[in-house]
């Protein structure tokens, strides 16, 4: 009787670990999981900063290791002024408002927008680039004069840090002396003390770039490109 009864509280006893065991085990493991998938998700977000932070540097790269990536187009056309008001309705040409932030800084001169204005209308076809860390456009504004082959003038834009990246406009209406390239440095917020100056570039050994000058018959070109 007292075997029986014996057996009976083992069988009990081997029932209930049985059914609780795999519960305990799993509450443990999923415990375990939040804690992970906190800590994951806590390193994705350091990484998002880090990656925002070297988002223009990334691009770069990016764009000289890459040789496929996907390309959307559109034509606005639009009012030759960055805002204006008729009849009560505000427009906003969206590409000339971007290169106003060049204005500020000194680099591009205001009597560009001065003459962009006496044409009325202005047309701006866009490029879209898209891509694993190539995300950014390529701006091409024609005037009503334009044959739509030749571009008035081009700028780029990187589109984590909604920054200005490369720019091709008349000789006449830009700056390229070193005070405004460093006013254009900081407006990148790619800030260090290694920033090399030279004629046709500036280059910073820590950052791993070069922003090149370039005289291309009438026009300049300034682009980021991989340091060398």
């Amino acid at each position: 009787m007292k075997k029986n009864n014996y057996l009976l509280i083992v069988c009990t006893i081997c029932f209930f670990v049985a059914i609780f065991a795999p519960i305990v085990i799993l509450y443990g493991l999923e415990d375990r999981n939040v804690h992970y998938l906190n800590s994951v998700s806590l390193s994705m977000m350091n990484e998002s900063n880090k990656s925002y932070d070297n988002a223009i540097i990334n691009m770069v790269y990016a764009r000289y290791n890459n040789n496929k990536y996907n390309v959307d187009t559109a034509d606005e056309n639009d009012y030759a002024v960055p805002e204006i008001e008729i009849d009560g309705e505000r427009y906003i040409n969206e590409s000339l408002v971007k290169l106003k932030e060049l204005e500020s800084i000194g680099f591009i001169k205001s009597n560009f927008f001065d003459y962009i204005a006496t044409n009325k209308r202005v047309i701006t076809r866009t490029n879209e680039f898209h891509v694993e860390n190539l995300n950014y456009s390529k701006k091409r504004l024609f005037l009503s004069n334009d044959d739509f082959k030749v571009a008035f003038m081009s700028f780029e834009v990187e589109h984590i840090t909604n920054k200005i990246i490369a720019i091709k406009i008349p000789k006449e209406y830009i700056v390229t002396k070193k005070e405004i390239l460093e006013d254009y440095i900081n407006y990148l917020n790619l800030n260090s003390e290694d920033w090399i100056f030279e004629s046709s570039s500036v280059s910073s050994k820590t950052k791993k770039i070069e922003i090149k000058i370039e005289n291309i018959n009438d026009f300049v070109s300034i682009s980021i490109v991989p340091y060398s």
